[in-house]
């Protein structure tokens, strides 16, 4: 039989006043506290003396716990260097086959100058804190110069996450002398990231020019005092010997480098770059 609207109507409000009946307050008494905390502890009798309680060695979960927790440190410093270090490849711009491996060891001339690129290298925080260090790496094309500073330039990155720019020369003059960069904010930020790098490569200083144009060996000039009083060390790559560097740059720029009392690498005989099919350079 079905209800009448007004049945229905009281079984609601019925309901409703039962909802609105205030609930009996839990008694949170000491005496009534310590009742239930004897109540929970003799349950635990019960459930241990039955077997049915877990037991746990609380030294040894306190151990994988400490475990877990140092894994995890150090899987998110080794994500966290991996993205700095793939960051700082990208600021460099390196040629990928610039590395020690990729040198021939057993090559006279190049042997003792990969371990003083080593000694650079293990020495750099040092160099850093006594103003900078320079090496003036010059002979003819093809001798391995480059290859020699970007493996400097890629170990410090992947060993000891410093930061590196190598740039050509005549890039550099281009983006500042000549309006590959265009606005004056840009440019700012170039030139401050040439002054604050940890390390600066310049390659091909002065190439196949007998001297620099008074504006690029005063701005160089500049740009290497600036980088001494920071302590920030550079790397010079030309085919100049360094009386034929002192012509080439002028008395300012020269005295610049001569400051930071570089070490001078001298790469010559014949050309370490593959031949082009029968023909030998």
């Amino acid at each position: 039989m079905k209800k009448t609207a007004e049945e229905i109507a009281a079984d609601l409000n019925e309901i409703a006043r039962k909802r609105r009946r205030p609930r009996p307050e839990k008694d949170l008494s000491p005496t009534a506290v310590k009742g239930d905390t004897r109540q929970v502890l003799s349950q635990l009798q019960q459930r241990r003396a039955s077997g049915t309680l877990p037991s746990y060695d609380y030294l040894e979960l306190k151990r994988q716990y400490e475990l877990q927790a140092n894994k995890d440190v150090q899987q998110a410093q080794a994500q966290a260097k991996q993205k700095r270090t793939e960051r700082l490849l990208a600021q460099a711009d390196l040629n990928t086959e610039w590395v020690f491996a990729n040198m021939d060891r057993e090559d006279p001339v190049l042997g003792h100058h990969i371990d003083m690129a080593h000694h650079f290298i293990n020495a750099f925080d040092h160099w850093q804190e006594k103003g900078g260090a320079a090496i003036l790496i010059y002979g003819d094309f093809g001798t391995g110069k480059s290859t020699l500073a970007g493996a400097i330039a890629h170990e410090l990155i992947y060993q000891h996450q410093k930061s590196v720019i190598f740039q050509q020369w005549a890039s550099v003059v281009d983006r500042l002398f000549f309006g590959v960069i265009e606005d004056q904010e840009s440019r700012n930020l170039y030139r401050r990231a040439l002054e604050e790098v940890d390390l600066l490569i310049l390659d091909e200083v002065a190439a196949n020019r007998a001297r620099l144009a008074e504006s690029q060996s005063s701005f160089l000039g500049h740009l290497l005092r600036r980088r001494r009083n920071l302590g920030k060390s550079v790397i010079i790559i030309t085919n100049h010997d360094p009386q034929a560097l002192h012509k080439a740059v002028g008395d300012f720029c020269f005295e610049a480098i001569k400051a930071f009392h570089p070490v001078d690498v001298a790469l010559h005989g014949p050309s370490r770059r593959p031949d082009i099919g029968d023909y030998r350079s």
